[in-house]
């Protein structure tokens, strides 16, 4: 092809048409120009169709985190509703504790299992830090996704703040029973549990009154800081399953529109 406009080039030249030859080369230059610019449409169709996989995969990634921040919080769930129950009938037994029923055991046993460490849930931020840290934020062209994902990691710091006063509040519970109980006979998690030596040998530190309503005072703040954490769980809930719609309507979308 270079060899045939060559060719022309110089066959123009030597019949001395000027007029011809200037817009033969006029027409050359636009040919290369457009060419360019074919060439460049091209390539910056392949970059948006290789950015558009791309975003597809991180709106996957970002549903997969999603569904695992929502099998968390309804386990947290489910935990922190029976933690309600139990600190519930630890202050009850507290504020109706009598000395001479002789029910130290049950007391002892309750206050044990309001022991049990928080379930507490933390952001699966997985993808979404790597979009951060990559510049790839840029990629997610839905704009409702991003207002989304912005909301729902700012729940988090809500939650996060929520779970500093939960911890807060099972150390006071904690603290709360140091000097009443008498942790020796506490029932050994390696042996079976011998509930008829239990019931004989476990005994109180004290048997102060108030210590043992100070603990159910302690108790029913745990209780009140815990319901609250469960609305919190609630609303996470139900933000996750709203944030996988979201990323699975643009995730349907984004496929029905590539070719």
């Amino acid at each position: 092809m270079i060899k045939l406009f060559r060719k022309i080039r110089q066959k123009l030249i030597k019949e001395n048409k000027l007029s011809k030859y200037l817009l033969y080369a006029f027409g050359e230059i636009l040919l290369v120009v457009i060419g360019i610019l074919i060439a460049l449409s091209l390539n910056n169709w392949n970059q948006k169709q290789t950015e558009r996989k791309l975003e597809s995969r991180y709106i996957f990634s970002l549903i997969e985190d999603a569904k695992t921040d929502l099998s968390n919080f309804n386990n947290a769930i489910i935990v922190n509703e029976e933690r309600v129950k139990i600190l519930d009938t630890l202050a009850s037994m507290c504020f109706n504790y009598d000395m001479e029923d002789g029910n130290t055991p049950e007391l002892f046993i309750q206050n044990y299992k309001a022991y049990a460490h928080p379930f507490f849930v933390t952001h699966t931020d997985r993808t979404l830090a790597q979009l951060k840290n990559t510049g790839n934020l840029r990629l997610i062209t839905d704009k409702s996704i991003a207002d989304a994902l912005i909301k729902y990691e700012g729940y988090f710091e809500k939650l996060s703040n929520q779970q500093v006063w939960y911890e807060n509040a099972l150390n006071s519970l904690i603290e709360s029973g140091i000097p009443i109980f008498n942790f020796k006979y506490r029932p050994k998690i390696d042996q079976e549990f011998d509930k008829e030596l239990f019931q004989k040998t476990v005994k109180l530190n004290a048997t102060n009154k108030e210590l043992i309503i100070e603990l159910g005072n302690r108790a029913v703040m745990y209780s009140e800081i815990t319901r609250y954490y469960l609305f919190l769980l609630k609303q996470g809930s139900k933000r996750a399953r709203e944030l996988i719609k979201t990323l699975e309507n643009n995730s349907t979308n984004t496929t029905t529109t590539q070719p």
